[in-house]
């Protein structure tokens, strides 16, 4: 698992109560997700310097890295992505946003 923070010249912070609508901004190119989109998570320090990890989203065709403002950092790269994975999972199953295509 690479676990470095990749190269991005666009940087978003998005609080999660924006998620949805950055997520339709920034990853979905033409009512598709952009194929090159990728869940991550980035290394942050928290209000007591203690490390933690916050979910993120790279889109690499456009160089952009969204990282998603949770109330706390979580323990774990894998924690962190694994909570953006539910949270797209479930806002994807109410229709906020596209994760993938629908075939007809």
């Amino acid at each position: 698992m690479n676990t470095t923070t990749p190269f991005s010249s666009h940087f978003h912070d998005v609080p999660v109560h924006d998620l949805a609508a950055a997520w339709n901004q920034l990853a979905v190119i033409q009512g598709h997700v952009d194929p090159t989109t990728e869940l991550t998570a980035v290394p942050v320090l928290n209000q007591h310097n203690q490390a933690g990890w916050r979910p993120a989203f790279r889109v690499p065709s456009t160089e952009t890295l969204a990282v998603v403002i949770t109330s706390e950092p979580h323990a774990s790269y894998c924690e962190a992505q694994r909570c953006l994975s539910e949270l797209l999972g479930a806002m994807a199953t109410e229709g906020s946003i596209v994760l993938q295509e629908v075939a007809a």
